[in-house]
């Protein structure tokens, strides 16, 4: 038993060690996964990146890029955005599922899509203008108002 309990703290001790090396670095778009190079390009070049992070875990990198307007996009080591944030102003309409904008336009007409993200279980949950924030599922359906 007192073997089990060594072999625990150690565990415990090792996993803190590895999270505290967690670093995020300043990087330039060059060094951004092709994937969000090429969503920048398309959807936000007329935005000027006031800086980007680099957030090095244990077995992958996420990174966070920000623009001088506030915006932000959150992607995963692979590129893919997971949050995109464009504060005030309305989300590129190619970055938001058919489904989804179809929905808010028909519900809620006089509103934008100011914040999106993507949650684990592939569920996106929007932000609206009007401050009202809608969950929908993997396919784009209405699940709930938050």
């Amino acid at each position: 038993m007192k073997n089990l309990a060594t072999m625990f703290f150690t565990y415990c001790f090792l996993l803190i060690s590895i999270t505290a090396n967690a670093q995020e670095t300043i990087i330039v778009r060059k060094q951004l996964p092709l994937n969000a190079q090429k969503l920048i390009k398309t959807n936000f070049s007329d935005k000027t990146i006031d800086y980007i992070i680099a957030d090095k875990e244990l077995i992958s990198t996420d990174y966070s890029v920000k623009f001088t307007d506030g915006s932000e996009i959150d992607f995963n080591s692979n590129g893919i955005w997971t949050e995109i944030d464009c504060k005030r102003n309305a989300i590129p309409s190619k970055l938001v599922k058919p489904s989804i904008a179809n929905y808010v336009n028909k519900k809620f007409p006089n509103t934008q899509i100011e914040k999106i993200e993507k949650s684990v279980l592939k569920r996106q949950e929007i932000k609206l203008s009007n401050g009202l924030e809608l969950e929908f599922n993997s396919k784009g359906e209405f699940v709930k108002i938050d």
